[in-house]
């Protein structure tokens, strides 16, 4: 499928079967489950490891990492507690799902720049990435102020983090780009 030919490392990584690569979509929304679940109970939005995860599976596996945050997200709106505080459409309400849809928009972006941009360079590897953040502080920021107001939601969604996300984004793109070096080494004759 077209849809999911994307970089050099999902598909030395992943390789082309459909099989292989449904089950690396499904093993991203385990990641971001299990991610969701171990967290630093800050009010009103958790801290999580959901956004290194989302920057790691969508640099390093394109779309295979946007469909893994896309159905993770469908699953969890369908009820199923896969969220920081559990799941159901009436997430749709709770302050925090700007963060959610900011992840999903945000993974679609690296997913695209993987493809489009990579081409083996760290600087690129990172500005998409931190794009990719910006994207999801922005829709997280702007979903909480509805609730909030916008100075509150800054100072709520987004002062707390920028320590821990300037570590996640910096543990993302290193790794990523070792994964990417590794994977070329290894095609080489």
């Amino acid at each position: 499928m077209h849809f999911y030919n994307n970089n050099i490392i999902s598909d030395r990584v992943f390789g082309n079967s459909f099989i292989s690569k449904l089950s690396f979509t499904l093993l991203g929304v385990i990641l971001l489950t299990a991610s969701a679940k171990i967290s630093i109970p800050f009010y009103p939005v958790p801290m999580t490891l959901q956004t290194f995860v989302i920057y790691f599976m969508a640099a390093s596996g394109g779309m295979i990492g946007f469909s893994s945050a896309f159905l993770y997200v469908i699953l969890g709106l369908a009820g199923l507690p896969l969220f920081a505080a559990g799941g159901g459409v009436g997430y749709i309400a709770s302050p925090t799902f700007g963060f959610l849809y900011g992840m999903v928009l945000a993974s679609l972006f690296i997913s695209y720049a993987a493809k489009h941009f990579f081409k083996n360079s760290f600087f690129k590897i990172l500005a998409s990435v931190l794009i990719g953040a910006l994207i999801i502080f922005v829709c997280g920021v702007l979903h909480l102020s509805i609730f909030t107001g916008i100075s509150k939601a800054i100072t709520l969604g987004f002062m707390p983090f920028i320590f821990s996300e300037t570590l996640k984004i910096a543990l993302a793109v290193f790794v990523t780009y070792a994964l990417l070096k590794k994977t070329k080494q290894k095609t080489k004759p």
